[in-house]
């Protein structure tokens, strides 16, 4: 105990000075180094005094020196409550400044991601180069900064299926059907690409699994696109017991798509860098690309949608994915320090899914075609209600909104992919058992979750 409780974690920080164009929150920097940065309260609650983050500044008109390079080492020295709800500011001060800003030719994936062993290699591996780096112009860590973070400790005993949660007061959950929590949740999500992104057409849909194996829809929220970014950010309490979102939009391109629109060949380090490189594509442009592949080339289809029987992410007839997943592989590639995106990583933790609504349909005896709007709705929930495998239970409140907007269905549906993916062991299933002989490409191109299952 002495020994873990002396080791510290490590950490790389993607930080923009408040004075720069691009910078959303008003962060201090002296001398080159961040000194007081505003963090979400589920990552400022996981750090310990101590611990060594490696900085490194995004692009940046305002200070070009440094623009897409490590400023340096530092180390985290106070956390602080921001007077904002779910913000904490946390104090550094330098370990080390790279004079000049070293250029790895790589960023961090996020805006503050966790290193130590068990997170994503690429990203221990980017720590590791720049510490490197560091001792090799001067830095000269501590013994126990030396010796990293404690490695995974063997399992232990089994842990219950259901872990401990705590008691919440009604007006803290929304009502109290709510307030006394029984079960693992699962959240599932209807996206909406549309231009003007309406609120009503992006839900949230929780359910909890009971003691009989029922699902229980506890609430369906509209966010729209911004207010899911939101709740991904900061989840409120209820949303944050999840153990798996399912997101309804394709999570990565075909490859031969996602090579035209890069011009030239898939990147080397995965997803992750298709997604980066996407960020920096204007949405007229991606749709331009989209447009000039498809008419030479067909609506393409990933391995994993023929698998499903799903459209392509190139799909524009209809319910139009062109939109949908241009903004649905931005929003997730966004700083997501608290989720593992499957197939991508094999982080343990929250994870976002994908998943097809449609194809759980299908599962259910439903033509996927009852998808679109107008269809049934009613016949849908009375099919969820009696099916064999976890079944939903909607109350009033709830099948009214199912009955009145189909993207609260769709949720629901969502919410039972991922439900079942997680329950399945899916979620945890090697690549190459998920799609044998095709491993390389679900790497690329993603899996959707929970419709083999559901």
């Amino acid at each position: 105990m002495t020994d873990e409780a002396r080791r510290r974690s490590n950490w790389m920080l993607r930080v923009l000075e408040w004075d720069d164009a691009r910078a959303r929150y008003p962060n201090l920097w002296h001398a080159g180094m961040p000194a007081q940065v505003l963090a979400f309260d589920t990552v400022a609650m996981r750090l310990r005094l101590g611990d060594l983050v490696a900085v490194f500044s995004p692009l940046s008109v305002k200070h070009p020196e440094r623009s897409e390079r490590f400023v340096g080492i530092a180390r985290v020295a106070g956390l602080r409550r921001s007077q904002d709800a779910g913000h904490f500011w946390v104090d550094f001060e330098p370990a080390h400044r790279f004079d000049p800003p070293l250029d790895l030719n790589e960023a961090p994936r996020r805006v503050f991601q966790c290193c130590d062993p068990g997170w994503p290699q690429a990203d221990t591996v980017l720590f590791g180069r720049a510490f490197d780096a560091a001792v090799a112009a001067g830095f000269k860590p501590s013994r126990e900064e030396s010796e990293g973070p404690a490695a995974p400790q063997p399992a232990g005993p089994k842990r219950p299926d259901r872990p401990p949660r705590p008691t919440l007061a009604p007006e803290q959950t929304g009502g109290p059907e709510s307030a006394q929590p029984r079960g693992r949740r699962f959240a599932g999500v209807s996206f909406s690409g549309a231009l003007r992104d309406p609120k009503d057409a992006t839900c949230i849909a929780l359910a909890e699994l009971r003691d009989d194996g029922r699902l229980a829809l506890i609430r369906i929220d509209a966010t729209g696109r911004s207010g899911l970014r939101d709740r991904l950010r900061d989840p409120d309490r209820e949303l944050a017991h999840a153990e798996a979102l399912g997101l309804d939009f394709p999570f990565g391109l075909p490859v031969p798509f996602a090579e035209a629109l890069l011009g030239g060949p898939f990147p080397e380090e995965g997803w992750w860098a298709l997604a980066r490189r996407l960020e920096k594509v204007t949405f007229p442009d991606y749709l331009v690309a989209l447009k000039d592949f498809r008419d030479a080339n067909g609506e393409t289809k990933r391995l994993t949608d023929e698998a499903a029987g799903s459209d392509s992410p190139l799909h524009r007839a209809d319910h139009d994915l062109g939109p949908t997943t241009y903004h649905g592989i931005r929003l997730i590639a966004e700083e997501r320090s608290r989720y593992a995106i499957r197939p991508f990583e094999t982080a343990r933790g929250r994870l976002l899914l994908e998943v097809n609504p449609g194809g759980s349909l299908r599962k259910l005896g439903l033509p996927a075609e009852a998808g679109a709007a107008g269809s049934d709705s009613a016949a849908i929930i009375e099919a969820l209600f009696v099916c064999a495998r976890l079944p939903v239970d909607l109350d009033e409140f709830t099948r009214g909104r199912c009955q009145s907007n189909r993207h609260a269905l769709d949720a629901v549906l969502a919410a039972r992919c991922a439900a079942a993916a997680v329950l399945s062991g899916e979620v945890d299933r090697p690549i190459d058992e998920l799609a044998p002989g095709a491993a390389e490409r679900v790497r690329r191109e993603g899996w959707i979750y929970g419709v083999g299952e559901a």
